[in-house]
């Protein structure tokens, strides 16, 4: 470095040292008052002001001028790098929440860390002595020391990051991603540290760089502070875009001020830098706005799942009622009916059905979209199944004088693990749509086993009935989705059948879908299932 560019390096270093000192104690502020009967909040507190002692003692080591200020700040500071390892440790037993404690793992880790300080600031075992150099002031470790050290900093992070991961697997949706917060603070922290405070100086004998490393730290308490306090966080798409915005900025400042001599140059870096800021400032601005609008969409989803399952359960019972009432009067329980009401009481009990129908349809999908779906598995022959479809469905088809068979395989299908109740309903809106869609003809189905990596058995309906576009067929299971037959033959239909079929499917780890080559030539609905 040039004499100039030193001075400014002084300065920058100056300058980054007390905004990381305001900052952390914001922070202990911040965190402390938020709830100071919480262990985890002691706990941080103790910890990033363990942190400012480390970070505060490699500056002045580095900057020191007399020899007895340097060793006294030499010795200092790894002395406040094992404190700051000890109460880091004890933090991750309570954040987010306390886990199972090691008491007497507890009582070694303080035995060995007030050891490992009072040997490494009252004697010369660790740091043996120091030397000036032109940048600053270099710690000289004995061989053993060095090993000690940088061996104590490896195995205690490491040690860390697998408890916070073990934990993290135990832990809520919403604990997790506290935990995501502050590792991302801690990959940060960690990998700047493993560059410039264990490497460089490993391989170059000189803490020539620390700072670089020690100023890190600030990400790792802001990000952990953060996830304490805040109860609602930025997804983490925010944290990692701000991260990259942040550091390409720190890059851009250090390459203007410290590495370019030329006013001219650092003028327009200096502009770079500050356009950079501004862009990045709105790409940060567009994803929260993203994730805002996403959040509000899975709310009005909730809402919306909410409502269809209050209005269905409110609607099933009256429907359920009216079903049985018309039931008995047509089956003479109040007395004979006349044949000119018989027929469009008929109607009533069918258009009342279609409602039943629909209205367990609009359950099960807000079921299966809340996550409260039951399911329930059993082996079960597919076979079984196929023919109870059959025997549900004969009277519909020969009513509109269709045929309704089931080609039976050869030799008897492996079984399946399925929930029968799900299944059946599956196969019950295939085959029921076939039917409806169909004026002449019939339906046709076939069972067979497919052996290929994963074993399964793929159940083929085909009906001779309207055919399907592509763009039918892109559209056939989604909810309220129904093509032109549909709309044309079968008004009465609300498209909801095949959409719960699909996501049955899903949950028995199956597929769906149809074929058709085009209008008048029929459709084929495949479903496939693993074996068991």
């Amino acid at each position: 470095m040039g004499y100039i560019n030193l001075e400014l390096y002084h300065l920058i270093n100056k300058l980054f040292i007390v905004l990381i000192d305001i900052f952390g104690a914001w922070l202990i502020f911040w965190v402390y008052t938020a709830d100071s009967r919480n262990k985890t909040n002691q706990l941080f507190s103790l910890f990033t002001f363990s942190t400012l002692l480390w970070v505060n003692a490699g500056y002045f080591l580095t900057f020191s001028s007399k020899p007895e200020s340097a060793l006294f700040w030499a010795r200092f500071a790894p002395s406040a790098v094992f404190v700051f390892l000890t109460f880091f440790y004890f933090f991750t037993v309570y954040f987010p929440r306390e886990e199972k404690r090691y008491f007497f793992l507890e009582k070694i880790i303080l035995v060995i860390t007030f050891f490992l300080v009072v040997v490494t600031f009252f004697s010369d075992r660790i740091v043996q002595k120091i030397e000036f150099t032109t940048w600053g002031v270099n710690p000289i470790f004995t061989p053993s020391g060095k090993i000690i050290f940088y061996g104590i900093v490896i195995v205690v992070t490491f040690l860390i990051v697998t408890f916070l991961l073990k934990k993290y697997i135990t832990l809520s949706r919403r604990e997790k991603v506290r935990i995501q917060y502050l590792l991302i603070g801690l990959l940060i922290f960690v990998l700047m540290n493993l560059v410039f405070n264990v490497f460089l100086p490993l391989f170059q004998n000189s803490i020539k760089y620390w700072q670089f490393g020690n100023y890190s730290a600030i990400f790792l308490l802001g990000f952990t502070a953060y996830a304490i306090v805040k109860r609602e966080l930025f997804g983490i798409r925010v944290v990692i875009t701000a991260i990259f915005v942040a550091l390409i900025a720190i890059l851009l400042a250090l390459d203007a001020l410290v590495f370019t001599d030329i006013l001219s140059l650092q003028l327009v870096k200096g502009l770079i830098l500050i356009l950079f800021l501004y862009f990045g400032y709105l790409m940060i601005k567009s994803v929260i706005r993203e994730i805002e609008q996403r959040q509000e969409i899975e709310k009005l989803s909730k809402a919306k799942s909410e409502f269809i399952s209050i209005a269905s359960h409110q609607l099933r019972t009256p429907l359920t009622a009216i079903k049985g009432y018309i039931s008995m009067i047509l089956e003479g329980t109040y007395g004979k009916v006349n044949p000119k009401i018989r027929s469009p009481m008929k109607k009533v009990y069918e258009s009342n059905e279609r409602l039943i129908a629909l209205v367990n349809n609009l359950l099960s999908i807000s079921r299966i979209e809340s996550g409260k779906m039951a399911f329930n598995p059993e082996e079960t022959s597919i076979e079984d199944l196929i023919s109870e479809v059959i025997d549900i469905f004969r009277i519909e088809a020969k009513k509109k004088k269709l045929y309704l068979r089931f080609e039976k395989p050869a030799r008897p299908l492996p079984k399946v693990f399925v929930d029968r109740e799900k299944m059946v309903d599956v196969l019950s809106n295939v085959v029921s749509n076939c039917i409806k869609y169909t004026l002449k003809g019939g339906v046709t189905i076939k069972a067979e086993e497919i052996k290929d990596k994963v074993n399964k058995i793929r159940v083929t309906i085909s009906d001779t009935g309207e055919g399907m576009t592509e763009e039918e067929l892109s559209k056939m299971f989604q909810s309220f989705s129904r093509g032109m037959a549909g709309t044309k033959l079968y008004t009465q239909g609300a498209g909801l059948g095949l959409y719960v079929a699909r996501k049955y499917m899903e949950m028995h780890k199956g597929k769906i879908w149809a074929e058709s080559e085009g209008k008048g030539k029929g459709s084929t609905f495949y479903i496939e299932l693993p074996t068991k």
